[in-house]
């Protein structure tokens, strides 16, 4: 028996055969050259394979759409996009012309060129163009091969992989093939692909190095619960037993989670807690209405503009925040965030300078106030959809006071234009801004004084702080929310907003994680935004806990100096 540790996507105990996956990465070389005769039919088959990807790539988000969330349909946009892409199709065209080799392998070796070419650049956004431009050159041999349905086998079983590709996920999601699971080497909490999985609800396990080093049995037992997340190999019969106690237990309490889906999130000793949702783009009334949050606590304003082909007008803005907010109570808190684009997120209309390190640059808040015509025109969007509603503005990666008075100087130049306009607005919006850097959290109580609320983005923080790339598989295990330096600094902010009277929430991945839940309400803070998908745990894991006992933990997660204590402390209350 051996037992694997990893991070989890989406948490399920089962035990089931397994599907190893052994891709075969071909370095066969040059299968064979064409006949002069042979290149224009050999341009038309690869010409037939386009449309065929793009034919199926269609179908596959028409009959996803509804199924899964807009954002998560985000992914084929981007195959399509590369599939319509001139350059690359007359590079390959080329190549097929120039070398007389076959279209197999001139999409393989000009995709090839175009990953190397990525994999140099610094720009964080480019590492998910490597995913997408394999995505779309493995679709497209596979349509020139015709190959049939390869999931078949998959069914019911857990997936043994170096990596699964998103779309692949989808289009097994599109065959109902029912996968038990997946493991895999490749992969972190925040990519694509664990949002993905945690969306269609397959547990998930990752960070498993060197996958195919191990003696894989038939049978494995796939334990994604945040309490142990790991595979177990061979298990012995002992172990099997104990799992099937686990796993009945587990089911319980997934029992449980559905009854308290409708009830209050209030602690056992009457403390309320508020949890919201986080949203991207629109969300139907039937997502809604599933988990029942209590607002939205972060409105992501960039798909709007990410889908467009030019920066959307007032009006538009307007109408897109109205079809996603139109499904809320209008006394329900809605935080609308302004545009944080930059670093990892890039506009195809727009060229960014290059920098070296885009994290670094001009993101977020940075950018709105270098481009002040385009940062007012949201701000009279949001000021106007705020009218008769509880809607608040929030300001993006701030990390000097300069920039919050900035912003609401221009704030305020927009109020009176739309006064002099006799246009209906929220006069008294309240503004608010995401913590995500150092800077902030040591300047916390000042900046308390200059705005009405915090929203701390412990995503972004975290990296900050700890100096790693939250996208980076290299220092994966580097980045970590739990990490001593991160959780003091969350109640350093806790503190500065106490202090002066102003309310703190948290809207990165940790507000929907049980172990961070207990954490937070531990120091107070008892405002959360998270994912759709983990409110209903987060209210049933409040309606267990007692927050007056909760203190204690307080004093002793903070005293900790090792993040794996501090886990062991959080993990007895869930």
């Amino acid at each position: 028996m051996e037992i694997l540790k990893g991070t989890f996507a989406f948490e399920g105990i089962v035990v089931g055969r397994i599907f190893l996956d052994k891709k075969e990465l071909s370095n066969k070389g040059i299968t064979a050259l064409l006949d002069e005769r042979e290149i224009d039919g050999e341009i038309e088959r690869f010409r037939d394979s386009l449309e065929l990807s793009k034919e199926s790539l269609e179908r596959l988000k028409t009959s996803l759409a509804g199924k899964i969330g807009e954002k998560d349909l985000e992914i084929i946009t981007a195959h399509l996009m590369i599939l319509d892409d001139p350059v690359y199709i007359s590079d390959i065209e080329k190549y097929i012309q120039k070398n007389r080799t076959k279209a197999e392998d001139s999409v393989k070796i000009v995709t090839d060129k175009y990953i190397s070419l990525f994999n140099k650049l610094e720009n964080p956004i480019y590492r998910q163009k490597v995913l997408d431009i394999k995505d779309v050159e493995k679709r497209i041999i596979k349509n020139l091969n015709s190959k049939k349905n390869e999931w078949a086998d998959l069914n019911g079983k857990i997936l043994i992989t170096e990596e699964i590709l998103p779309t692949e996920l989808l289009n097994m999601c599109q065959e109902n093939i029912k996968l038990k699971g997946i493991v895999m080497e490749y992969g972190g909490e925040t990519s694509h692909l664990a949002i993905l999985a945690k969306a269609l609800e397959i547990p998930t396990l990752m960070g498993i190095k060197n996958i195919f080093s191990y003696d894989w049995k038939k049978d494995v037992i796939l334990d994604t619960t945040e309490q142990n997340s790991c595979v177990i190999i061979e298990p012995d019969e002992k172990t099997l037993e104990e799992y099937k106690d686990k796993i009945e237990k587990f089911n319980c309490k997934r029992e449980e989670i559905e009854k308290s889906a409708f009830l209050p999130a209030v602690t056992l000793d009457g403390v309320n807690v508020s949890l919201n949702m986080n949203i991207s783009g629109k969300t139907t009334k039937e997502e809604i209405d599933a988990v029942t949050p209590d607002g939205i606590g972060l409105l992501r304003t960039e798909l709007l503009y990410m889908k467009n082909n030019s920066f959307p007008d007032e009006e538009e803005q307007i109408a897109s925040y109205n079809d996603i907010i139109k499904n809320f109570d209008e006394k329900d808190p809605i935080i609308i965030r302004t545009l944080d684009i930059g670093a990892d997120k890039q506009l195809p209309y727009f060229q960014m300078k290059n920098e070296t390190n885009s994290f670094l640059g001009l993101r977020g808040i940075r950018f709105s106030l270098s481009e002040k015509n385009i940062f007012k025109t949201q701000l009279r969007a949001i000021l106007r959809t705020a009218y008769g509603r509880n809607v608040k503005i929030m300001y993006p990666m701030i990390t000097n006071i300069n920039e919050i008075r900035e912003a609401n100087e221009l704030l305020k130049e927009v109020k009176e234009e739309l006064r002099q306009e006799d246009k209906k607005f929220k006069d008294d919006i309240e503004v608010g801004i995401m913590i995500e850097v150092p800077s902030a959290v040591m300047m916390a109580d000042a900046f308390a004084q200059e705005v009405d609320f915090f929203s701390i983005g412990t995503n972004d923080l975290t990296q900050y702080i700890l100096a790693a790339d939250r996208l980076s598989e290299t220092v994966s295990d580097m980045y970590d929310s739990y990490n001593p330096a991160v959780l003091r600094a969350i109640y350093i902010v806790k503190q500065a907003a106490d202090k002066y009277g102003k309310s703190v929430s948290i809207c990165g991945e940790m507000a929907g994680e049980q172990k961070a839940i207990v954490a937070f309400l531990s120091m107070g803070i008892t405002n959360l935004s998270m994912v759709g998908g983990s409110i209903l745990v987060a209210r049933a894991l409040v309606r267990s806990l007692d927050y007056t006992s909760l203190k204690n933990v307080k004093e002793q997660i903070l005293q900790c100096s090792d993040s794996n204590k501090i886990k062991e402390i959080l993990k007895k209350y869930i």
